[in-house]
């Protein structure tokens, strides 16, 4: 549990300490009769935050440990929280919020276990934060269901912000008294009305279990992926860090002779330097060897090469049913998004939770649809032309320019999660790339890129061993004392035998340098 992870980091805080903390925590758990819930409240990794920081960490409204008292955020806006608590407060005539404090107080582990990060504040001090923020939590989702629009929106929806749904329904029974019964659909109503407003895709028309919901967040992404009738699939991760993977065979001769170069005398000195381009070979055969999760043409080349349309499914299907339709005109049927200015950080903090709730939870249940998609879409959007021939066919809506969608879609970073199994996505990706890769055009460059490859490995091979060798050469001429004929000749033959590889390795298009 997370409240215990500073004794378990101690050792030597004493075995008495941690059967006390131990023995008041089960204690005070099984005093409360709400279940415990889910961890569901995460940091978000720094690789996708270096990505887009905006997308994740909140610029205007900072709620619950992670942001709250941060002092940019702190400093604009508690004061506009605590008017945020009157305003709640004043229809129910309650003049201060002590009791309510209270009553949160009394669930505060049970707070603490919904977050993946141990918080070292007391109990009291959590209890007065969850209750402000979690107060302004329903000020804002009122106000934005009577306004139609929130300023905070953005902040409200972010992963690392979000207020445990059992914070809001204890502040709402303590507000309520007798009409307790009433909480549950107010409460219900205020997140449909935001999600529905928020979310770039059709949610589910069936009821979304609200009980079940971990937080805003979590109740929008339900009632996206919700949206179907496909079972979630179990996923397997794999740590690229961590990976078992079969060495290269060039690359294990270059590390060879790499051994062998540190036993030539006099080039010792110079180790570092062939260390250093066989640490370059080896990133440009991870590069080349680095696949996505999800290859696909472009809308463009599918339908100038194998005549596949892009048809809008009917509006009350959801990401799980994207299908291929093969006969006299090739279909491929995609749901309705609709996408503003406020769609990349909804669509980054969707995919982020459903990842790490994946990975993290132990009773199954999420899968990776929404991730699949949006590395599918990636991959079909490649142009403003794409965009503008999904537009004509009502896929995709909304005020974001076509520049703009090409550019969200293709900076999200693809996912490198592994699934077991074939999803049904999957293998209408599947059943498209056949059709495309069996066109004669297609056939004719496929075949034609098997045999260069193939080539350029051999090639490759005898590039990298010959560089390395004329390396060594001429270090052992430079320390030995040769004239500068001989240099300059090993030099000038490793400069071709670099550029030839950067010819075979490097990249392509118009970004390559020649």
């Amino acid at each position: 549990m997370a409240s215990l992870t500073p004794l378990l980091l101690n050792p030597n805080s004493g075995g008495k300490q941690w059967v006390d903390q131990i023995s008041e925590t089960l204690k005070t758990q099984t005093a409360i009769t709400i279940d415990t819930p889910p961890v569901s409240i995460f940091e978000i990794p720094r690789p996708l935050k270096e990505e887009k920081l905006e997308a994740y960490v909140p610029q205007r409204v900072g709620l619950g440990p992670i942001h709250h008292f941060r002092p940019e955020l702190y400093h604009k806006m508690e004061q506009n929280k605590l008017t945020a608590v009157k305003r709640v407060l004043k229809p129910h005539q309650i003049h201060d919020c002590e009791h309510i404090v209270e009553k949160v107080k009394k669930i505060v582990p049970l707070i603490r276990d919904c977050y993946d990060l141990y918080n070292d504040a007391d109990d009291n001090m959590l209890a007065w934060l969850f209750t402000i923020d979690g107060m302004f939590l329903i000020d804002r989702l009122h106000a934005y269901s009577n306004q139609g629009h929130v300023m905070e929106a953005n902040d409200l929806i972010m992963l690392e912000n979000q207020i445990p749904l059992i914070v809001l329904k204890e502040i709402q029974k303590a507000l309520l008294g007798k009409e307790a019964h009433a909480q549950e659909d107010f409460l219900e109503s205020k997140f449909r009305y935001f999600c529905d407003s928020s979310s770039s895709f059709v949610l589910s028309e069936e009821n979304i279990n609200f009980n079940g919901a971990n937080h805003l967040l979590d109740y929008m992404y339900n009632s996206i992926v919700n949206n179907g009738t496909l079972m979630p699939r179990k996923v397997y991760f794999t740590n690229p860090g961590n990976e078992l993977s079969e060495e290269n065979p060039t690359q294990e001769l270059l590390e060879a002779v790499t051994r062998f170069a540190g036993v030539i005398p006099g080039v010792q000195p110079f180790y570092q330097i062939i260390e250093f381009v066989m640490q370059k070979f080896g990133e440009f055969l991870e590069e080349k060897t680095t696949a996505e999760e999800i290859k696909v043409p472009s809308v463009t080349e599918l339908r100038k090469v194998a005549g596949v349309e892009f048809r809008l499914s009917p509006r009350n299907e959801g990401i799980r049913n994207i299908n291929f339709v093969q006969g006299k005109v090739r279909y491929c049927y995609l749901p309705l998004i609709t996408l503003g200015s406020d769609s990349e950080v909804v669509l980054r903090n969707l995919v982020a939770y459903e990842k790490l709730m994946a990975k993290n939870s132990f009773m199954g249940g999420y899968g990776l649809e929404l991730t699949e998609y949006v590395d599918f879409m990636s991959g079909i959007i490649d142009t403003e032309k794409d965009v503008k021939l999904l537009r004509e066919q009502k896929i995709i809506e909304g005020d974001l320019s076509d520049e703009e969608i090409v550019k969200m879609f293709n900076g999200i970073g693809k996912s490198r999660l592994k699934m077991s199994g074939e999803s049904e996505l999957r293998k209408t990706v599947a059943q498209m790339n056949m059709v495309y890769e069996s066109t004669p055009s297609i056939w004719v460059q496929k075949t034609i890129e098997k045999r260069f490859q193939a080539s350029a490995k051999s090639i490759t091979f005898f590039i990298t061993i010959s560089t390395a060798l004329i390396l060594i050469c001429e270090v052992y001429l430079m320390v030995n004392g040769f004239n500068s004929l001989h240099m300059m000749l090993a030099r000038f033959l490793r400069a071709r035998l670099s550029r030839l590889l950067h010819f075979f390795y490097g990249p392509r298009g118009p970004n390559a340098i020649i």
